[in-house]
């Protein structure tokens, strides 16, 4: 399996620590706020992710945190005048609804950033000691320039690579980085200001800084050395090269070995931002859009990569999903025979192609994109063999069908709760309905040849298209 480390730029063989055994750690939510679309991509893409591994059978060990202590969850605080507690509880709920909403597997350890404070604690007293911190004013700084390599890690990062609003910013104000003695040293205990949470220590009160609480996390559940560690890919930096820095610096060997991102969500082409007012939470989403529907469209696009969120591209994804529950429904209602056809052998073989294409994709650096259109490719073969032309197949093609659906939902996700959902689709495809649709089908293609000859190409090309959208694919004949 390729996968690409952010720490090298290319794409490595995945090696792990242990023999089919898998360590990793994500980045979750800085619960301040209600979920939103980005919430959504790097939730889905860590399930991917888990799932893979999980096909390919690793044992898999997940964390995946919550900051349930923090400047924004603060700021939110003294905003509603409510206590912080009561905030995080809300917002890791409604997160945990998002989670169950869109099928991500709940297999996955995920801790709370104050329940490892009395470690975080121990892990700065031994930076202290070491001379990788230091205290000043009631505060710890990392200091940067005990760790040498610190610039070289995840280098020519852009813009987009860096959270602007976390508190690398917040380090430099009056409060907590008037004492620093490198101006890229970073906090790791904040000294209590006024009416603000804190817990005992050292230093005297106060309360940890974001990046040491996801290297506890990860060390403490994880050990001291993880094989993949990811997030969003505005975590790079400064977060996680700082966590780099400090865990390192801690145990003296390297923190992880790979590091993977997932790309952004852009809305309308643009970038989702509360400043540019394209900002969309996940329960507006749902209200819109079958869950399925959403992830399918997540799928789509590489998970290193943005994907466009805009009103076409969810009807899209809308309508293509549903296609594939509509073959699903038409195989399942098709009165197989007992015997074999040359129909069913040729789509049997067809589904071990793609079962074996799709597994090869994923082994790319779990390449959804490749993957998904062999997906279509096949459903669209099995639409012309059995609906357009009408053929008859074996019970045996319909159990090696639904044994790959059952593959390929364990792999994405997509297919819970199946037999609701082809309840929920309407007609039976019985013998007579596929020779009636047969033929009318013809009909169509006859139309578009003689509109062709006509050299009325708009209204011809309408027709294509709109049976496209059906999952119906058709050839031109060269015009003479």
């Amino acid at each position: 399996m390729q996968i690409y480390n952010s720490l090298t730029f290319q794409k490595e063989e995945f090696k792990p620590i242990e023999e089919k055994k898998v360590k990793i750690y994500w980045c979750g939510p800085t619960v301040y706020e209600s979920p939103h679309l980005g919430h959504m991509k790097s939730a889905v893409t860590l399930d991917l992710i888990h799932r893979y591994f999980k096909f390919k059978g690793f044992k898999v060990k997940q964390i995946k945190n919550y900051t349930d202590i923090d400047d924004k969850i603060i700021g939110r605080s003294k905003e509603l005048n409510e206590d912080y507690k009561k905030i995080a509880e809300k917002y890791i709920q409604e997160y945990e609804e998002m989670m169950d909403a869109l099928n991500i597997l709940n297999d996955t350890k995920n801790p709370r950033a104050t329940e490892v404070i009395p470690f975080i604690i121990e892990f700065i007293e031994k930076l202290i000691e070491e001379d990788h911190a230091y205290e000043q004013g009631g505060s710890v700084y990392f200091a940067v320039n005990s760790f040498p390599k610190y610039n070289t890690i995840m280098q020519n990062v852009s813009e987009e690579d860096s959270d602007e609003e976390e508190d690398y910013v917040t380090d430099q104000d009056t409060a907590y980085g008037q004492d620093k003695r490198d101006p890229r040293d970073f906090a790791l205990w904040k000294k209590m200001k006024e009416g603000e949470p804190y817990w005992e220590s050292p230093w005297g009160k106060g309360r940890p800084g974001w990046h040491i609480e996801c290297s506890a996390m990860a060390l403490n559940f994880l050990g001291e050395t993880i094989d993949i560690h990811g997030g969003g890919q505005d975590l790079k930096f400064p977060h996680h090269r700082n966590e780099i820095a400090q865990s390192e610096s801690y145990t003296g060997k390297e923190f992880a070995h790979y590091f993977v991102h997932n790309g952004f969500i852009n809305v309308n082409d643009e970038k989702m931002s509360k400043s540019v007012g394209n900002y969309f939470l996940i329960s507006e989403i749902l209200k819109e859009y079958d869950p399925m529907v959403v992830r399918w469209f997540l799928l789509t696009s590489h998970y290193r990569s943005s994907i466009n969120y805009s009103l076409e591209n969810m009807e899209q994804a809308k309508k293509s999903y549903n296609r594939l529950i509509n073959t699903i429904k038409q195989v399942n209602e098709i009165e197989g025979l007992n015997e074999e056809t040359e129909a069913s052998q040729q789509l049997i073989d067809a589904i071990s192609s793609t079962r074996s294409n799709i597994l090869s994709a994923l082994d790319d650096d779990i390449d959804t994109p490749t993957a998904i259109a062999e997906l279509l490719s096949l459903f669209r073969d099995i639409n012309k063999i059995i609906l357009e032309e009408g053929k008859s197949v074996s019970h045996n093609f319909k159990k090696t069908f639904f044994e790959f659906i059952d593959e390929i939902d364990a792999l994405f996700g997509i297919f819970p709760d199946l037999d609701a959902r082809i309840s929920k689709v309407s007609g039976i495809y019985t013998k007579e309905a596929r020779e009636t649709i047969k033929n009318l089908i013809q009909i169509l293609q006859e139309t578009r040849e003689e509109l062709r000859k006509r050299k009325i190409f708009d209204l011809s090309d309408e027709i294509r298209n709109k049976l496209r959208e059906l999952g119906i694919d058709i050839e031109d004949k060269k015009m003479k």
